[in-house]
């Protein structure tokens, strides 16, 4: 055999070969195309702890920390009002005069002193009315703290305790969260509501809440810093059985019960069934069954 043909076979050989090569690639490209296409696709977030509360959610009325109504001295007519409602006041000033002239006396206008140091919350009465000893003409209220004023049903009562940490929102501060703690509750409860009058103290910077204020409040009475949490979406079902999906390493997707405890607008407590680190399906959970190959999306 000559050189030129050994050559000449030598390049028929190689190339295929490399035809070969190249068509056995592209079948095995397409198979593990194909493979990739029958996996569902899906997204997953971790297990993580996260701190829960148990929560009263409450509604009450704001007052100053010390309240007092004013009573003139002397009877007559209200005939001045020194002092307007929202106006700050120091004890021992005055705020309002009475007239107490009678026929064929004269008399100077009696002083109306306020009690303690804080804001004049309003008047009970308006100018030329009648007033007597008996009679409160006005109320001064601290205002530097607060009180907030609570009424808790006789079913969640015994979970309140003095000293608990409370936090409240007024509709004038939207955004705005206020922090407190209970310091007084009721001995008795209230015949005709069931219920008890819980008080909150809480500090007022600037002076900003204002007694007759509405409140919402909330009391924490227990907090579990080291709960397991799960994205909402990734519960596949809430009720008598509740179930999501665990992708582990192997790629399979796999149905677990699970025991909730608080859900909150966005993540849920896990009380049992699932464990930190692990991964749980929350878009894709729909098209899964027990077992299932997935594709988790970066």
């Amino acid at each position: 055999m000559s050189a030129k043909r050994k050559i000449f076979i030598a390049l028929i050989s190689l190339i295929g070969v490399l035809l070969l090569t190249r068509i056995y690639g592209r079948f095995l490209s397409s198979a593990d195309t194909k493979k990739t296409a029958e996996k569902a696709p899906v997204a997953v977030a971790p297990v993580k702890r996260a701190v829960f509360e148990d929560q009263l959610q409450l509604t009450g009325d704001i007052h100053g920390m010390n309240e007092a109504r004013i009573y003139p001295k002397v009877p007559g007519r209200l005939l001045r009002k020194i002092k307007d409602a929202g106006d700050t006041v120091a004890k021992g000033e005055v705020v309002a005069l009475i007239d107490r002239d009678e026929p064929a006396l004269k008399f100077a206008a009696a002083e109306v002193t306020a009690p303690l140091d804080g804001v004049l919350t309003r008047y009970f009465l308006d100018l030329g009315q009648n007033v007597t000893p008996a009679t409160p003409v006005c109320e001064v209220a601290e205002v530097y703290m607060v009180k907030v004023v609570v009424r808790v049903t006789e079913r969640d009562f015994p979970k309140v305790r003095i000293g608990m940490p409370a936090r409240f929102t007024a509709d004038p501060y939207p955004g705005r969260i206020f922090s407190g703690s209970v310091v007084k509750m009721a001995n008795a409860m209230n015949d005709a509501t069931r219920s008890a009058d819980v008080e909150i103290q809480a500090e007022n910077p600037g002076n900003k809440l204002k007694p007759g204020m509405f409140a919402r409040v909330v009391i924490i009475t227990a907090t579990r810093p080291g709960a397991l949490a799960i994205p909402r979406e990734a519960l596949a079902a809430v009720g008598e059985t509740t179930h999501v999906f665990v992708v582990g390493k192997s790629g399979l997707a796999q149905k677990r019960a699970v025991k909730l405890g608080l859900l909150r607008e966005t993540d849920a407590e896990v009380l049992s069934g699932l464990a930190a680190g692990e991964d749980v399906v929350t878009i894709g959970w729909h098209n899964l069954n027990d077992g299932t190959d997935v594709l988790v999306a970066q």
